[in-house]
Parts: structure tokens; sequence; C-alpha cells
């Protein structure tokens, strides 16, 4: 049977070559000598038929099929070291990403409570990138407002959404007295999603377009809403704080907006380990904790 990939070896030679710029310090970074690692970037030319260094000059240069296959194949590579990395690590270890707001006002409180109830030490990135998941440099995404197709999703929440605002805003006026005042008043939104005041709108039968002041995170958007910029849709998990402290009030009902928190994971991975299966039950629980305390505080 024709051997169809060479060999990793060889791969690595190459790679460490072309990122050294040179064949002995590529060598040395692999512990090799200039000959052994020059032997093996040989052996994976005469395996591909084609030259990856140019080598009429006083160093080596990548050729363009040498730059196009180290484009090729440098996140397999990187896949690959990754999962060495990761077989020999804690499995109560887990890397979630999430965005920034939820990392800051939801999960990095929690953390203490996951390690004691579950056992489990969760490391968090502030991101909502889906290629953390595809590289593999995260097993799970806590997201919300989009929709990955190639992702795996479980969801963990749907969102209503509820207007809230500064009792007093910082041009005087008190807080909406009635539902069809709010669009007198500036609306405050997040880019991502950017159409829930649309949405919501259009529950409460307030049709109309609305300019919407955008903020880059939903903690950023209730700063400002405590502040008395205006007004901003709350939901659950991420709004408990402002409205425990009365720094917001409601101001109008809680809708349905068709948004939902989801756990995402890549879809090549296989089955869950223990600890993620853990993960997404306790994470279930808490979320649907924070949304009975959403409602009690802005019923």
């Amino acid at each position: 049977m024709l051997r169809k990939t060479p060999p990793l070896e060889a791969i690595e030679a190459f790679v460490s070559v072309a990122h050294a710029g040179g064949l002995r310090a590529g060598a040395v970074a692999l512990a090799l000598s200039p000959s052994g690692a020059s032997r093996r970037i040989t052996s994976l030319e005469g395996f591909l038929g084609v030259a990856l260094f140019d080598r009429s000059g006083p160093g080596l240069r990548l050729t363009p099929a040498g730059e196009r296959y180290l484009a090729l194949i440098e996140p397999a590579v990187a896949s690959i070291g990754r999962a060495t990395t990761m077989l020999g690590a804690d499995p109560d270890r887990i890397t979630l990403a999430t965005s920034h707001s939820m990392a800051t006002h939801w999960v990095a409180p929690r953390l203490a409570r996951l390690k004691q109830e579950e056992g489990i030490d969760l490391d968090v990135v502030p991101t909502r990138d889906p290629d953390i998941l595809r590289s593999g440099e995260a097993q799970l995404a806590l997201w919300g407002g989009v929709e990955i197709a190639d992702l795996q999703a479980e969801p963990i929440i749907h969102v209503d959404a509820r207007p809230v605002c500064a009792p007093h805003l910082a041009d005087g006026r008190a807080s909406p007295a009635e539902e069809a005042a709010l669009t007198d008043y500036p609306l405050l939104g997040v880019r991502e999603p950017h159409d829930m005041w649309s949405r919501w709108l259009a529950g409460a039968g307030l049709a109309g377009e609305q300019p919407i002041r955008s903020f880059a995170t939903l903690g950023m958007m209730y700063e400002a809403a405590a502040a008395g910029m205006g007004v901003a849709l709350a939901v659950p998990m991420l709004c408990e704080r402002p409205l425990a402290a009365g720094l917001l009030t409601p101001c109008g009902r809680a809708l349905p907006t068709g948004e939902r928190y989801r756990l995402y994971r890549a879809g090549r991975r296989a089955a869950r380990s223990p600890a993620e299966t853990r993960l997404a039950h306790w994470l279930k629980r808490e979320a649907t904790a924070s949304r009975v305390r959403f409602d009690a505080l802005s019923a």
C-alpha cells in the first residue's frame, strides 16, 4: 500500500528550517545535525516531487511551492502539537472561550465555586472567534447571538430581554413611565447581535426604525445605561448586578428575542470528556438560576 502522507519528522524539519531561515538554526531547534535536517527535507521534496527550497544562493530560500506548502501544513502541525500537549494535560482542566462581558461579569465570579462543586479548573479566554475551537486552543465556547454551522451547539438558556435604564437620565429626565415613550429616549445596543432592539420593539408593537447607539460589549452598554446615557436591553446572566444595586431599573416588559446562549464545540471532535459533560450540566443549572434571579429583580 502506497503511503499517502510523508513522515512527520520530515515535515518537522521543513517547518523548523523555514521558520529559522537557515539550515543550521532549524536543525539546532530540533536537536539535529545540519546534515540530518537536510536529509529529512530532501526526502520530503522527493516524496512531494517539488523543490521546497531554492539552494542556488548562499542560503536557503523557500520556493513558491515551499511557501504554499508551509501555509497549508502549519495549522495541522500546530494542531498535532496541541493535541499532544492536551493528551497529557489534567483531564479536569478545560479552556472555555466566551465574550469579554460574560467572562468578566458571570464566569469569573463563579470559578472558585465551579472548582469546589465539580472539581473543574476552568481557563477562560475572552473571544468570540470560532477559530479558537477549530484549532483546538479551546475545548468549549459559551456564546450568544451567533450560529456557526460547522460547530456542534448545545442550548444553555434562551434569552428574553427587558428595557432598563438609570432611575434618572443624564439629561434630567426620569425613566420612561410607559413603553410607548421608549422611542423618545436614546436607545443603547451592542454590535452583535445588532438587531435586538428591532426585534424587541416589533414584539412590543412599537414598529419603526430607531437610531441605536452601539457598544462593543454588553458590559460597556450597561455601564453607559447606568450613567444615564439611555435605555438598554437587559438579558439574564449579565445584568443581575446593576439591577440588584439599583443602578438600573426596568422600564418595559421582558419579551422573547429568539436568541440563546449555546455551548459550542468543534464539529470534528470526538465525544466530549466527562469533565466537559459535568461543565455543560453545571452551566445549565447556573444559567437557569441566573434567569430566576433576573426575573425577580426585573419584575
